[in-house]
């Protein structure tokens, strides 16, 4: 499996792109569409097409952001899941792990390569490194979280989000 690195990474206090995206629900929605209505969280993963230790941290960290969807929801929070799988492999995942959030297509890898987020790359199979963005009410990116895992992402990202403040970025 190799990491394919994309472009350098957007960071806290930069706006966030518009791309748009396939959703679950079957609307072409932009990222930015969220942009004056409400804060949200985007998190990149791969696990739909993955399999073993890294399908298992896929799923982990999957059905942690479902335990806090009611969390962020209450919260005035919206939660994206993004993938770089095709329509169908996500909506049977959708469906194994009934998830209350959308999940994004990024089949063509057009939002991981505007936000730099990084890939691996296991023949023709392309799965995002997991990744977390926490976006202001205003359309600004207040937090990256590179590797994202369970534990504790949730509280960092609405903390981030709450405090309006612009997180520490990894170069």
């Amino acid at each position: 499996m190799t990491i394919k690195s994309a472009r350098p990474r957007v960071q806290a206090g930069d706006p966030m792109p518009s791309v748009g995206l396939r959703a679950s629900d079957g609307y072409l929605l932009n990222l930015r569409s969220f942009v004056g209505k409400q804060a949200a969280v985007f998190v990149f993963f791969g696990a739909p097409t993955l399999s073993g230790q890294a399908r298992e941290a896929g799923d982990a960290l999957v059905e942690a952001l479902k335990r806090a969807h009611p969390r962020l929801t209450k919260a005035g929070i919206a939660l994206v899941g993004i993938t770089c799988d095709n329509e169908e492999q996500q909506k049977q995942y959708l469906e194994e792990h009934a998830l209350p959030f959308l999940l994004f297509c990024d089949e063509r890898r057009s939002a991981v390569d505007l936000l730099g987020v990084p890939t691996t790359v296991k023949g023709e199979n392309y799965n995002a490194v997991p990744t977390a963005f926490a976006v202001a009410v205003d359309g600004t990116i207040v937090d990256v979280v590179d590797n994202a895992g369970p534990k504790g992402l949730i509280a960092r990202l609405m903390e981030s989000i709450e405090e309006g403040h612009l997180a520490p970025t990894h170069s």
